[in-house]
C-alpha cells in the first residue's frame, strides 16, 4: 500500500501500526512526534494505530542541544 511520510512515497505492507512504522524507517530510539492528516498523534495510540493507504504522516524527531 502507499503512504506518504514527510512528503516522500512509501510504499509498506497492510495493518501497519505506527509502532512497526517507526521500527521500519529506524527511529525507534528517538523522541519523535506524529501527524497523520494534520492529527497529532498521542504516544500513547502509536502501538493500535493503524495507518491506511494514502494516509500522510510527518514524522518529527526531537533534536538536543545547547
Amino acid at each position: 500500500m502507499v503512504i506518504f511520510v514527510n512528503g516522500k512515497e512509501k510504499i509498506v505492507e497492510k495493518q501497519l501500526t505506527l509502532n512497526t512504522l517507526i521500527k521500519l524507517i529506524k527511529i525507534e530510539n528517538q523522541r519523535v512526534a506524529i501527524e497523520i492528516n494534520k492529527e497529532i498523534i498521542p504516544r500513547s495510540v502509536y502501538a493500535e494505530r493503524v495507518i491506511f493507504e494514502f494516509d500522510n504522516i510527518e514524522i518529527i524527531t526531537a533534536v538536543g542541544g545547547g
